[in-house]
């Protein structure tokens, strides 16, 4: 009961991962907002649908989120909230960076990139 009235009155329609602290929000929603941020530091993602986890901020790839594996591509990259679905479903990758991809970013992303090519997207929902 206490989760459906915590997702009626904060989460409405977004995921956990979608939801930021407000200046209106409660002090202990203000708290469970930490704890959020503390869980996504820590847990893994197993992709399924790719729907539900973020791509550059959420560990699923390796044992830290791509942000911090690859922040020269993260601190140009468009749109950083991402999903990971929504990211594969397309060749080429739907992605977009503010800057041309040249020299070491250019390997980088390549670097990345035959990673991502062993991804394999289902209809099941994403796990931790």
């Amino acid at each position: 009961m206490w989760s459906q009235i915590l997702r009626n009155k904060y989460l409405h329609s977004k995921t956990l991962a979608q939801v930021t602290i407000r200046p209106t929000d409660s002090p202990f929603w203000k708290g469970l907002m930490r704890t959020k941020d503390m869980f996504f530091r820590r847990v893994k993602f197993l992709i399924g649908n790719g729907m539900s986890t973020r791509f550059w901020e959420d560990t699923w790839l390796g044992e830290t989120p791509l942000a911090l594996q690859y922040p020269t591509l993260y601190n140009i990259v468009q749109r950083k909230e991402d999903y990971v679905g929504i990211v594969l479903q397309t060749i080429p990758l739907n992605i977009q960076f503010r800057r041309t991809l040249v020299g070491e970013r250019w390997t980088t992303w390549m670097h990345l990139v035959r990673r991502l090519i062993e991804v394999r997207l289902s209809d099941v929902p994403d796990s931790t």
